[in-house]
């Protein structure tokens, strides 16, 4: 039986092989592709629409137990290229 996780953004559950982990470093929502790095982790389909639904909701605050605003941008371009390279 593969893993199972939840997504953060749209709350479907589906294998981890088929989502991204992200981690918070230095206040910095970061991806993790290898699931490798240290730290609380969170869950997110490699999609804008499911990021869009977990920054509106603040579903990484919330996943990281962060409390404050975390930069997300580095983790949206990450996102939109890996959409652009699947498009190609």
């Amino acid at each position: 039986m593969k893993p199972v996780r939840t997504c953060v953004g749209c709350r479907q559950r589906s294998n981890r092989a088929d989502l991204l982990r992200v981690v918070l470093v230095s206040g910095h929502v970061m991806p993790d592709p290898k699931a490798v790095l240290p730290g609380r982790g969170a869950w997110l389909h490699p999609s804008v629409d499911c990021f869009k639904l977990a920054n509106d909701r603040k579903a990484f605050g919330r996943a990281f137990k962060s409390g404050g605003v975390n930069d997300t941008a580095g983790l949206l371009k990450h996102i939109e290229q890996a959409e652009t390279m699947l498009d190609n």
